[in-house]
Order: C-alpha cells, then structure tokens, then sequence
C-alpha cells in the first residue's frame, strides 16, 4: 500500500507532501469527482455473458458455453463494482494556473481540506 503523504494547512501554507501554497496566492478551491475505472470491460464481459448463455441455451444446453457465459457473467459483476469506486481531487487554482494538490477516495478528507484552506483564504483560520 502507498505511503500517505503528510497534508498541513495553517494560516500562511498549504502544504501537501514535498508541495507547498501559498495561501495568499491561492483564489479559489475545487473538488472534482474522478471514475479511476471505465464501464468498457464491464459491457464487454456482460455481452459476452449474454452471448454464451443464449447460445449454450439453445444448442441444447452446452455445458462448456453455458459454463463460459456464467464465468462471463461474474466477471462483468467484478467489474461493475470497480466502476463505482470514486476518487475525489482537490484542486487548487492561482492566479497563473490550476493544480491537483491531492486526491483521495475519502470524500470527509477532501472536504475537511477544503474546509480548512478556505478559512485560511479568508483569514479565519486559527493559529
């Protein structure tokens, strides 16, 4: 598993990992969701599925087919599930350009970051 990298936030940084922001050069914050996985896969999987089972069906139950299409079928359930997992980007954007500070699949520390980076943009973060 990957080490995760040290986040701080006070009044005058933002700091993420070996990367810091100025707060003061800092206009705006963004969150975007990402789908890491696509549904290509899981449609390709799903037909194919689809495919053996009719075709075994009506070749009078071939075993092999039918055996195929099930495998098919749990696969495209696999990865249907991974298709659902969301990763949540924190986004920082300067007056000269805009970066990925973190990412996360934990929406709660994404938000507490933005949160937090937002109280200092508007000073009111405490010491």
């Amino acid at each position: 598993m990957a080490e995760e990298m040290p986040v701080s936030v006070d009044r005058d940084f933002a700091r993420f990992g070996a990367k810091s922001y100025a707060i003061k050069q800092i206009n705006s914050v963004e969150v975007r969701r990402r789908y890491p996985n696509g549904q290509g896969a899981m449609f390709v999987f799903g037909l194919l599925a689809v495919i053996c089972v009719v075709s075994g069906a009506a070749a009078g139950g071939s075993g092999v087919l039918i055996a195929v299409g099930l495998l098919s079928g749990v696969l495209a359930f696999g990865f249907w599930q991974r298709s659902k997992i969301i990763e949540y980007q924190l986004f920082l954007m300067t007056s000269s350009s805009e970066t990925q500070a973190i990412s996360s699949r934990d929406p709660g520390t994404i938000d507490a970051l933005r949160d937090r980076i937002e109280q200092a943009i508007a000073g009111k973060l405490a010491a």
